[in-house]
């Protein structure tokens, strides 16, 4: 659980860091940020800690990276964006396409009718649901506590004398 709440602060960091800097959201930002994502994944899988919600947590900074290294020209291209990021909301997607800096030389800037074709497209695809752009890193996930009931019963139970618990009554 503590895990979880570690790697949803730095995930949650992490993209709201994207969301904020222009200068981060470019194709080799995107993959050093899927190498460093598959790295702490697998580092979870040899610790077999992948069934402590990591994936979840994880899974937006994931969709951010794949978003990035992805080719953004066609309407196609459009349509499986919109199908890669089921988790990122509308704003987020729209915020990093507009703050994408193309590598200088090897890709041409996002043109402003792909932007408003992917935004059209969320927009049918998830309608007016209320949205936010930034992940609230303040957010704490409730803790979980196994119960395990005993297998003695309160009537079985002696309290030695030099323990000075002559308080307690047996009912």
């Amino acid at each position: 659980q503590a895990l979880r709440q570690l790697l949803f602060l730095i995930s949650g960091t992490t993209l709201n860091y994207l969301l904020l800097r222009k200068d981060t959201c470019s194709w080799s930002r995107g993959i050093q940020l899927r190498y460093n994502i598959s790295q702490l994944e697998q580092w979870l899988r040899a610790e077999g800690l992948q069934q402590s919600g990591s994936h979840e947590v994880l899974e937006p900074l994931v969709q951010a990276a794949q978003l990035l290294q992805v080719k953004k020209v066609t309407e196609e291209d459009a349509g499986a964006l919109c199908s890669l990021c089921t988790v990122l909301s509308p704003q987020q997607v729209v915020k990093i396409l507009r703050a994408y800096t193309p590598a200088a030389g090897l890709e041409e800037r996002i043109s402003p009718s792909f932007i408003s074709t992917v935004e059209k497209q969320l927009q049918d695809q998830y309608g007016d649901r209320p949205s936010q752009l930034l992940v609230d890193t303040s957010h704490l996930f409730p803790v979980h506590l196994p119960f395990t009931s005993s297998p003695l019963h309160l009537d079985e139970l002696h309290i030695p004398d030099t323990l000075d618990l002559s308080f307690l009554v047996r009912l």
